[in-house]
């Protein structure tokens, strides 16, 4: 099949957007979006001469990752459930996504910008409404029931207040929300500081607004931690010394001032190190860990960990009630494809962060995306949640969208 470049290119546009838009606000555009880029990469490499041996050598990292895990875990007695092998799958969007915005014009990839960065910002406002209770109630979402949308998840009252609510955005989930917007933000923060202009400033904004609502609307301590912590490393590299320390220590004065002024939320840093305000991480740690214990080579098999399958009487409720993983992305990832599966992720992290072409706008961004989700990874579980899986696809690719496609 042969395909026009201009066709091949608006194809990736118009699915590259319900890709992103579809990660900051309904789970079926993305898959849509995903799946419509990756058929439109196959065309664009056989078009290029691209063999499938040059491709498997070219991301050897990523290939040695998904066949460990994909492979090694059934041949031991535990094959991945359907959700564990789609998780594992995203990853293959990386490639995909690198592929689809290399074809783009660079017209095209300021319109796609301009779509996803109007979207993040519309989900900005969106949480700072439902932070504030100017939202309807409740019971007026009823009728769109059918969309399974989790609206009755941002109505969740701030301890101490009665007026405020930890916000979700577009996403209506106040974890989705500070997970891809944090990633949104480091991403946009990497490419302002090396763009010029009017794009600049642009860049810039997304960043500053999208800092605000992730740092104060959802509620996400591990977030907004985070997100301090890697614009901090993001203003070190993109900025002159002279330049960069007297702008971290006014990020970090700001963050300090919001503590400060925000009786709730610095309640809620404070409470951290209690078995309630932790929400038994520590008990969920040690359910992955358990699982680790048990088939530490091969793992239990992706998609199968549960903190509740490994939890012991001991441990709090809600160690024993939760259907989710360990709070720590790694100790999950050597929970479910084993040790060795954990550390081909790790190996596949860092090279990603390797070949990162930090000069280039996307390079410098997807690195401090890239940061944002490792911080984040320490405390919690990104990857469980199809969005930001898809989204942390999304962003890498972009930073490796500037090379060439490989050839054989």
């Amino acid at each position: 099949m042969n395909v026009k470049p201009e066709g091949l290119e608006r194809w990736f546009l118009v699915f590259l957007s319900l890709w992103g838009v579809g990660c900051l606000f309904l789970e079926a555009l993305a898959a849509a979006g995903l799946a419509g880029c990756a058929l439109g990469a196959l065309v664009a490499a056989r078009q290029g001469g691209v063999t499938v041996r040059g491709a498997l050598r070219a991301w050897a990292p990523m290939v040695a990752f998904l066949a460990w895990a994909l492979v090694v875990p059934p041949l031991s007695g535990h094959p991945p459930s359907g959700t564990g092998v789609a998780r594992l799958l995203d990853f293959a969007g990386i490639p995909v996504a690198a592929v689809a915005l290399g074809q783009l014009s660079d017209a095209r990839r300021v319109r796609l910008a301009w779509v996803l960065g109007g979207v993040f910002l519309v989900s900005c406002v969106v949480a700072g409404l439902q932070h504030f209770g100017a939202w309807p109630a409740q019971e007026a979402w009823a009728p769109l029931a059918w969309t399974r949308l989790p609206f009755e998840r941002v109505y969740e009252v701030v301890p101490g207040t009665e007026n405020r609510f930890m916000a979700g955005g577009l996403l209506f989930h106040r974890l989705k929300f500070s997970h891809i917007g944090g990633m949104g933000v480091a991403f946009a923060l990497g490419v302002g500081l090396r763009l010029q202009g009017r794009r600049r400033a642009v860049a810039l904004a997304v960043a500053a607004v999208g800092l605000v609502s992730v740092g104060l609307f959802p509620y996400a301590r591990a977030a907004s931690v985070a997100l301090v912590a890697v614009l901090g490393l993001l203003v070190m590299l993109g900025l002159p010394r002279r330049v960069a320390v007297p702008a971290c220590a006014a990020v970090l004065g700001l963050a300090v001032l919001a503590l400060t002024l925000n009786a709730p939320l610095r309640e809620r840093f404070l409470n951290s190190n209690t078995e309630q305000g932790s929400g038994s991480r520590s008990a969920l740690l040690e359910t992955g860990l358990c699982a680790v214990r048990e088939s530490p080579v091969t793992g239990v098999g992706p998609g199968r960990f549960q903190a509740r399958l490994w939890a012991t009487p001991d441990m709090p409720q809600q160690a024993r009630e939760h259907p989710g993983k360990a709070h720590n992305q790694f100790v999950s990832m050597a929970a479910e494809t084993g040790v060795p599966g954990a550390m081909l992720f790790v190996v596949l992290l860092g090279w990603l962060a390797w070949h990162f072409p930090l000069r280039r706008p996307e390079g410098l961004g997807a690195l401090g995306a890239l940061a944002f989700f490792c911080l984040l990874s320490l405390l919690h579980d990104p990857l469980f949640h199809t969005q930001a899986s898809q989204a942390f696809a999304l962003v890498l690719g972009a930073g490796l969208s500037g090379q060439r496609a490989p050839r054989s």
